[in-house]
């Protein structure tokens, strides 16, 4: 079996697969709830932290600030991205769920892990956004002056290469901030597809 992992994510940066690691059902119900804007990944996953359900998440867990690789029919896109981690490592994404088809492959590469308390007073800060590892400026404007961030950004990078030279013609490979705008994302096929989660009668 071919091992597409980057050798980072083997050694130290733990790779994270949609299909493994994501709570879908919950994901799409805190969507739903919030009416989760499909490129606004910190906002949505702060909103479900910080205003939907605080006394649930401000006990556990953490924000994450890392980056993610969505295989696509004819492209892999790394972008950098924000969601949650629950105590047990699952993960929690608002937004990956309205964004990217269910059939298609994401990665999650962790960088940096921020509490409920650790978010809440960043919040309060003027002037503060996230990623706050690029926002900060200890860590330079694109946050890889900080050893997690980068080694994350490094895995992501190779596991997106592995993937981009893994079919008989290479796939175009496409590198996104969470500060690019929308039409960089929707010109590349990742289109809005909110999911209706309704109870069974």
């Amino acid at each position: 079996m071919n091992d597409l992992r980057s050798e980072d994510a083997r050694k130290g940066v733990q790779e994270k697969r949609r299909q493994d690691d994501l709570v879908v059902d919950l994901s799409l119900l805190f969507a739903r709830a919030m009416r989760a804007n499909p490129n606004t990944c910190f906002d949505n996953v702060i909103d479900m932290m910080v205003h939907y359900l605080p006394e649930a998440f401000s006990a556990a867990g953490k924000l994450v600030e890392g980056w993610y690789v969505v295989d696509l029919e004819d492209e892999v896109v790394l972008n950098e991205h924000g969601w949650y981690t629950l105590p047990d490592g699952r993960i929690l994404d608002p937004t990956v769920v309205i964004l990217v088809p269910p059939e298609r492959p994401v990665y999650y590469f962790a960088g940096v892990e921020r509490t409920y308390q650790e978010v809440k007073t960043i919040l309060q800060q003027k002037e503060a956004w996230f990623p706050y590892i690029r926002c900060v400026g200890t860590y330079g404007d694109d946050g890889l002056g900080h050893p997690d961030y980068a080694a994350a950004y490094e895995a992501a990078r190779k596991k997106a290469l592995a993937l981009a030279h893994a079919s008989k013609l290479p796939k175009r490979m496409t590198f996104l901030t969470a500060q690019d705008l929308e039409e960089p994302q929707e010109a590349m096929g990742l289109q809005v597809r909110l999911f209706i989660v309704q109870e069974e009668r």
